[in-house]
């Protein structure tokens, strides 16, 4: 066990040394002065915020420097806490920084400087250690990242906007919105784990309802700080339910929505039954408050999400696959026209469509992700390509060998399975060979999770 070092000594502002050895610092400094000048370059505007902090508000009393004592008699070496240290010797004398620091930012220290002199910080409570050895297992465990959870764990968006909500009073529009479905709406266990767990990206949330548009085409709006939904609570729940998942289980991330464009894509790219119906808008919009509670909702969700047992269409509708990218438009048009079609309608379109977006996704994949040379590609079967996407799934632990099982049978022919690659083929190359609706489903079915991995990872 390590030594436990001294707690809870004050110590005089005047006593304490800048770590000449700091490895905030590119080199190592010969004396005092250098060293703060240095501190001041290396982290201007930081040193700057820091200043005027300790000025409005004192030094933050849950973290103490660390010091060890000096070489020199009755003074300590800064191990950890160099940046406080900086600060307030700087608002002591803040001509120290004078050719480092521009004009205005000087004259603004030496503003925080008057300020400071009305109630100045004299000593600091310090961590006595020995030497630097004994600092070292404490120091690393503040600067070297969460360390497993031994270290200091950072707040994630969710976690700081609830505390924002607790401290004030008044949850953030997201939040509001994130409760609602989840309490709500049917979501995947990896959203709800997610959410449970805190960290649920709630910024790209945040995002999305602060486009007019997208938040239009949901069904809600915010009126001072409140959400309040313009459609009945069941109607607004089929587009944020599947926005809530979307980005919970990371099939869409903040590069797929970081421009305005691309939001408005996004939100397009849902079918009609996704979102609100525009005759059902309501006469007045009511707040989130006041809409029925979780089982009245979820009975009305249940009767939605029920009809997928029997669905119509090639592509069950809670399989939501992010496609954006100018030069993936085509891949994403046929997805929705797959997602829209009519199997025992249209079995042959249905049919060749598919076989075309399997192997339209796999050259995507394999172009951008596995980064095949193109020729390769171009000489490559469509079971080869299976086979390649597959063997970079397992070795990178995004799919398991059992769950890949489907996809290496298809591909090596050794199932009588609807979504064999010699069925494929034949769907778009044999005249004679008539798809039957129900063996086009299975095959989706089949090969759906390999799909949704190959536009989300």
């Amino acid at each position: 066990m390590e030594k436990i070092p001294s707690f809870d000594n004050e110590i005089s502002v005047s006593q304490l040394l800048l770590d000449t050895q700091n490895p905030r610092l590119v080199d190592t400094q010969t004396n005092q002065r250098d060293a703060i000048r240095a501190m001041v370059s290396a982290q201007t505007e930081k040193i700057m915020s820091l200043a005027q902090h300790i000025v409005e508000n004192g030094i933050n009393p849950a973290s103490l420097p660390i010091v060890m004592p000096s070489g020199n008699d009755g003074m300590f070496d800064v191990l950890d806490g160099n940046r406080r240290v900086t600060a307030i010797k700087l608002l002591e004398s803040p001509l120290v920084a004078e050719g480092i620091l521009n004009t205005n930012s000087l004259e603004k220290l030496k503003a925080l400087s008057t300020k400071f002199a009305k109630n100045p910080i004299t000593e600091l409570n310090c961590i006595v250690v020995a030497d630097r050895d004994e600092a070292d297992t404490w120091i690393q465990l503040i600067h070297r990242g969460q360390n497993d959870g031994a270290g200091l764990v950072q707040w994630d968006g969710q976690v700081s906007a609830r505390y924002d909500a607790r401290k004030t009073g008044n949850k953030s529009i997201a939040l509001q919105i994130l409760d609602f479905v989840k309490e709500n709406a049917q979501l995947t266990q990896d959203t709800k784990n997610q959410i449970d767990k805190g960290k649920f990206p709630i910024t790209n949330l945040e995002r999305l309802l602060n486009t007019p548009y997208v938040r239009k085409k949901l069904g809600v709006e915010n009126q001072n700080g409140t959400a309040v939904i313009t459609h009945p609570p069941d109607e607004v729940l089929k587009g944020l339910s599947r926005v809530v998942d979307d980005l919970g289980t990371r099939r869409v991330t903040v590069s797929n929505i970081k421009k305005q464009d691309q939001r408005i894509d996004y939100i397009n790219g849902f079918d009609k039954n996704e979102l609100p119906e525009p005759t059902k808008e309501l006469e007045t919009a009511q707040s989130l408050e006041s809409t029925p509670n979780a089982s009245q909702v979820n009975a009305n969700t249940q009767k939605v999400k029920g009809v997928a047992k029997n669905r119509l269409t090639l592509i069950p509708k809670d399989c939501k696959l992010v496609i954006t990218g100018q030069h993936h438009h085509r891949i994403g048009k046929i997805y929705l026209e797959l997602k829209k079609l009519i199997v025992d309608d249209y079995p042959n379109a249905s049919a060749v469509m598919m076989r075309v977006f399997i192997e339209l996704s796999m050259d995507y994949y394999l172009t951008e992700k596995i980064q095949w040379p193109e020729l390769q590609i171009q000489n490559s079967s469509l079971a080869q390509k299976l086979t390649g996407v597959s063997n970079y799934f397992e070795s990178t632990g995004i799919m398991s060998q059992e769950q890949l099982a489907p996809i290496r049978k298809a591909a090596g022919g050794q199932t009588i399975l609807a979504a064999s690659t010699k069925n494929l083929n034949a769907f778009v190359h044999n005249r004679f060979y008539s798809p039957i609706p129900s063996e086009l489903k299975i095959a989706w079915d089949d090969i759906q999770l390999f799909i949704e991995k190959t536009w989300s990872t």
